[in-house]
């Protein structure tokens, strides 16, 4: 029962969206640039989302607005009750994720636009390559300011533009990854001893640490939001908790065995490296101070590891 249920909580785990990547085509955990809007016209709302990737419009009740794409043709219309996308605009395709698709040829900021409603709000996000395509530019070393760039848009018949800027960050110093050698050390020299009644005593205690250190780290990672946190990542966040609370209950109810203690150290892991990134990237896209979760990211990174030592030398005990 209890591989059973360990089995299940992995599984549960390996369902939530991949994030390890930075840069990524869909939400990033971290990067080296962000983008920021610096101006909308009157009757919008506007953010940019994922770092730098996608762009949300939210416009005023009632208000008629268009965003045009590249060419300058219709892209996404907002009308009362409704928002619809042109997709004879290059927009349709080059927005596409994970991946861009090729536009037809032929289109232009003529061709008669083929609307689809897409919502009945007021608003709407995309992938904007506008906004990321700067982030291909080179930078003179020392350079954060990546460069301006603009969409425009009409408001109730009148034009205008949103615009905004990109801002790179390098990554920080590698130092970060000196507690994950730390742990691991420390972990090792508890080793030599030998004794069992340490062993528990400290693996106990590492089990029950990092299973803390998973739900702030990934707690913060969901509750990010873009540019509102959504009710997947609510619900993802709560099945998360309720597998790592299961899990401390069988650790506080009884000795840890070799097993418990191995499936304790893959999902501290697995959040270890979801969160790698921040310890490689300028900005962290998560609902913490960016030192507390690099902090967290090498800790879970140099437990794990630890954690698995102890967990393979009681398996080895038990076949003895």
């Amino acid at each position: 029962m209890l591989a059973g249920a360990l089995a299940g909580a992995l599984a549960t785990l390996a369902l939530l969206p991949a994030a390890a990547a930075a840069d990524g085509p869909v939400t990033p955990t971290a990067t080296n640039y962000v983008g920021r809007v610096t101006h909308s016209p009157a009757g919008i709302e506007a953010r940019v989302t994922n770092a730098y990737l996608n762009l949300w419009v939210q416009v005023r009740p009632g208000a008629h607005v268009t965003v045009y794409d590249y060419r300058g043709a219709p892209w996404v219309r907002f009308r009362p009750g409704s928002v619809a996308i042109n997709r004879n605009s290059q927009q349709y395709y080059l927005s596409q994720t994970p991946v861009p698709a090729v536009p037809p040829a032929g289109l232009t900021r003529t061709t008669p636009p083929h609307w689809i409603t897409v919502s009945h709000g007021r608003a709407y996000q995309w992938r904007e390559g506008r906004l990321h395509a700067l982030a291909t530019v080179a930078l003179a070393p020392g350079q954060s300011f990546a460069g301006h760039w603009r969409i425009p848009v009409s408001v109730d018949g009148r034009r205008g533009e949103i615009t905004g800027g990109i801002w790179y960050r390098g990554a920080p110093s590698v130092l970060w990854f000196w507690p994950v050698l730390v742990l691991i050390a420390c972990a090792l020299a508890a080793w030599r001893v030998g004794s069992p009644a340490l062993d528990r005593r400290l693996s106990r205690g590492l089990a029950l640490s990092l299973l803390a250190l998973v739900a702030i780290g990934i707690g913060a990672k969901y509750l990010h939001g873009s540019p509102n946190v959504s009710t997947g990542n609510v619900v993802l966040l709560l099945l998360t908790l309720l597998v790592l609370g299961a899990l401390a209950g069988r650790l506080l109810g009884a000795r840890p065995g070799g097993a418990l203690l191995l499936a304790t150290a893959a999902i501290a892991l697995w959040a270890g490296l979801t969160l790698l990134p921040v310890l490689t990237h300028g900005y962290a896209l998560v609902a913490l101070p960016i030192f507390l979760v690099r902090v967290i990211a090498a800790v879970l990174l140099g437990g794990a590891c630890a954690l698995a030592l102890f967990g393979v030398r009681m398996l080895d005990r038990v076949a003895a």
